[in-house]
């Protein structure tokens, strides 16, 4: 992924947000509940580090999960089928998706290139994704804004 800016979609919000009723981080887009709330006075740059926040957790999630032995096969599959997945996504990040969008239609990845490492239905593999996504971004949130508000007030 390039320094520059990407296109992106306006927001992460996929429609389903938690924080509303006390959630720290959002069950839907994995952000911050400041992020949530503070997203449309953000300033391009700020909006980006959170982008590249949930990509770089999604591909640490990913990287232990598939192989992908055709990336051009992807790129082609991803277009054919006219899946929305941003085009400046590593290939890692843009499995996370292709799994987000196909797990209902495929039984499995071999048609993009991509070999699963483990057996097992790709609506479990969503599932599996969704949930780590969940408990990396809390732990995220824990030490970088829970923890040194704690240690602030300890002194």
């Amino acid at each position: 992924m390039s320094d520059q800016p990407s296109v992106r979609t306006r927001t992460p919000c996929v429609g389903i947000c938690s924080t509303t009723y006390g959630d720290d981080v959002c069950r839907g887009c994995k952000r911050f509940i400041h992020e949530v709330i503070n997203w449309n006075s953000f300033k391009p740059e700020e909006k980006e580090a959170v982008w590249k926040r949930l990509e770089h957790l999604k591909t640490l999630i990913m990287e232990s999960k598939v192989t992908i032995n055709n990336e051009n096969l992807m790129e082609s599959k991803i277009l054919e089928f006219q899946l929305k997945i941003n085009k400046d996504l590593n290939p890692l990040s843009k499995v996370f998706e292709i799994v987000k969008l196909t797990s209902t239609s495929f039984k499995d990845l071999k048609e993009f290139g991509i070999d699963l490492k483990k057996e097992g239905s790709l609506i479990s593999l969503k599932e599996e994704l969704e949930t780590e996504l969940y408990e990396l971004s809390k732990a995220h949130f824990n030490r970088y804004f829970v923890e040194p508000i704690e240690n602030l007030n300890k002194n």
